[in-house]
């Protein structure tokens, strides 16, 4: 059983640092999900949750919802790169990545 944790973090990159980190804390729990052929519902599922976090950090804007598809195929497959290499790259490193080359500005 996984235990809900609530953050009251306002930046975008501090709220995927703990996304990212619940993963690695959960190494078996993404293993389940993708080794079950589960991707596309992680990936909806994720989707879901990254407008929801896009609309709470950055209330202004008003990314279409093609965009933020987009954007969390990025964001999905980067972790999911990181779970195939066993969590090799440091979280901050991701993040610096993702920073860089998903824009979330208005």
């Amino acid at each position: 059983m996984v235990k809900e944790v609530n953050h009251h973090l306002t930046d975008f990159k501090d709220q995927l640092a703990v996304y990212f980190k619940f993963f690695k804390d959960h190494p078996d729990l993404i293993k389940l999900f993708l080794n079950a052929g589960l991707e596309g519902e992680l990936l909806n599922q994720q989707t879901k949750f990254l407008k929801e976090l896009i609309n709470y950090s950055h209330p202004n804007l008003k990314l279409p919802p093609y965009a933020i598809s987009y954007q969390s195929g990025g964001i999905y497959m980067l972790l999911v790169w990181w779970v195939g290499h066993d969590y090799q790259k440091p979280i901050n490193e991701l993040l610096s990545y993702i920073e860089n080359h998903i824009v979330i500005n208005s």
